[in-house]
């Protein structure tokens, strides 16, 4: 953070009038932000206790985010889409002692402890001198317990942020586009910190990702079209309902694009496919919030289909027993409450380097399924492919110790009532098709059709979206899975 403080005040000097930030409701330029971070860490800075922030994404965030490190505070991002249970825990573990929150968040944030707006004060550029070295701590819902929060320190966030500028070769002419929410670590680096480190302009559109959910899936293709970026950075399923978008209107994205880095879920090879022929310039990365939110990305000029390129420049990965260990600066100090880490992170993610020297991804450690027949299958190389049709919009791979893999799905806005009206046989043919070339112990021979709601509803996955997969082996083993599932005569070309 004491690089991105400085980068503001440098920025601030040199061109006060570029525009630094643009949302929904105006925006600011270099110097009117370093103003305005200013006026913020003076009022943040007359105490010590650890900050909270609950607010939708917008130049206010950007501001509560830098002035409240900037302080010497612990700064604690409260994402709204966990439960009330968990933001409780997560305010008392973190030990909490003031909410920044927006007007329309106020209320909600007020359960929790006490609230106040993101100050609006204004101070002299020279304030920014007076920059601490505060903690950031992310939150990551996981897939079972409380939540846990990852401790990162001044010295980490600029080691990330520096890598990710120099690995997307980010410049002062670069304009960003930033549609994913600021909790979420990766789009708090690439949406605010590098931007400001090169001097460049990012653009904050905070319902996008709402209405692509939603259904409309034209929100994300607008939005491109509109700001028409550099650089931005999607989740797989945004990245899904752009594509879709563009086949539908016969468009093509915008020229002035030169990297759309995707990440946090294995993409669907289908879906780069067919983004590249978009004018999409995808580059799918890796990474996790204990290792900095990024561990390798394919770089823009040099992209591998298949990988996710190589390590960031100063990181040491290595595959141990089939597992990707990380090291170096960009590693967290620790978990909130626990001792702090001492060495590399074992990431409980499984992989191996090409002979390039690019990383692949094969799936968690832990979610590995084994068949009835000792088959080993890994899930989410499985539904990264069937992601890959436009009629599948999540498929979560289930049935350990089962003779073959049952899949739940949820239908995409381009399967209109096959998966709940067509014969079992014509959907498992169907599902075959997808995965074809893949081993046929690792096909699903049964299926759900299920949607997100109902998944989440029944403990299925996280606040978040995230697939809690013991809980849903449970859910499989009951009556209410048994009487919905799906099947056929195994069709001869997967039979085993």
């Amino acid at each position: 953070m004491a690089e991105v403080i400085a980068a503001l005040r440098r920025g601030a000097n040199e061109w006060p009038d570029r525009i630094a930030f643009r949302d929904d409701e105006g925006e600011l330029s270099y110097a009117g932000l370093a103003r305005r971070v200013a006026g913020a860490m003076d009022v943040l800075a007359r105490d010590s206790a650890p900050i909270g922030l609950m607010a939708e994404n917008g130049i206010d965030w950007v501001v509560a985010d830098l002035a409240a490190t900037a302080s010497g505070r612990r700064f604690v991002p409260l994402p709204p889409f966990f439960s009330d249970d968990q933001l409780v825990h997560v305010v008392r573990d973190a030990g909490i002692g003031l909410i920044l929150a927006s007007p329309a968040m106020h209320e909600r944030a007020a359960r929790f402890g006490s609230v106040q707006p993101v100050p609006k004060a204004e101070g002299g550029m020279q304030g920014l001198d007076g920059a601490a070295r505060g903690e950031r701590v992310i939150y990551t819902s996981g897939s079972t317990g409380q939540p846990k929060g990852v401790r990162l320190g001044d010295a980490q966030l600029d080691h990330i942020s520096r890598g990710l500028a120099k690995a997307i070769s980010a410049t002062a002419s670069d304009s960003y586009l930033s549609v994913l929410p600021f909790p979420l670590l990766l789009e708090e680096l690439c949406g605010i910190h590098v931007p400001l480190m090169v001097g460049g302009v990012s653009t904050i559109r905070r319902d996008v990702a709402a209405q692509c959910a939603s259904g409309n899936l034209d929100a994300i293709r607008l939005a491109f079209d509109e700001v028409r970026p550099s650089v931005s950075v999607l989740v797989p399923e945004l990245l899904r309902a752009w594509v879709g978008a563009l086949i539908l209107s016969g468009a093509r994205a915008p020229a002035s694009l030169r990297v759309v880095a995707v990440g946090g879920a294995p993409v669907p090879p289908q879906v780069l496919n067919a983004a590249t022929g978009l004018g999409i310039p995808s580059l799918e990365g890796y990474g996790l919030s204990e290792c900095g939110s990024v561990v390798a990305v394919n770089r823009p000029g040099h992209a591998s289909p298949g990988t996710v390129g190589k390590p960031l420049d100063g990181l040491t990965v290595t595959i141990s027993g089939g597992e990707i260990v990380v090291e170096g600066p960009s590693v967290m100090t620790g978990y909130v409450g626990q001792p702090d880490l001492d060495g590399p992170w074992r990431t409980g993610d499984l992989g191996y380097f090409d002979d390039a020297g690019n990383l692949v991804i094969e799936g968690r450690k832990d979610a590995m399924i084994v068949t009835g027949f000792g088959r080993n299958v890994q899930p989410e190389w499985i539904e990264a492919q069937l992601q890959g049709d436009p009629r599948i919009l999540r498929a979560t791979l289930a049935g350990h110790g089962r003779s073959y893999p049952t899949v739940l799905i949820v239908p995409g806005a381009f399967a209109g009532d096959f998966f709940t009206a067509a014969r079992p046989g014509e959907v498992l043919t169907a599902l075959q098709q997808i995965c074809a070339g893949l081993p046929d112990y690792a096909l699903p021979r049964s299926y759900i059709a299920t949607t997100a709601d109902e998944m989440q509803a029944l403990g299925l996955t996280s606040p978040n979206g995230r697939v809690r997969r013991k809980a849903v082996e449970a859910w499989l083993r009951t009556a209410d899975a048994q009487s919905r599932s799906k099947t056929a005569p195994v069709p001869e070309e997967i039979s085993i």
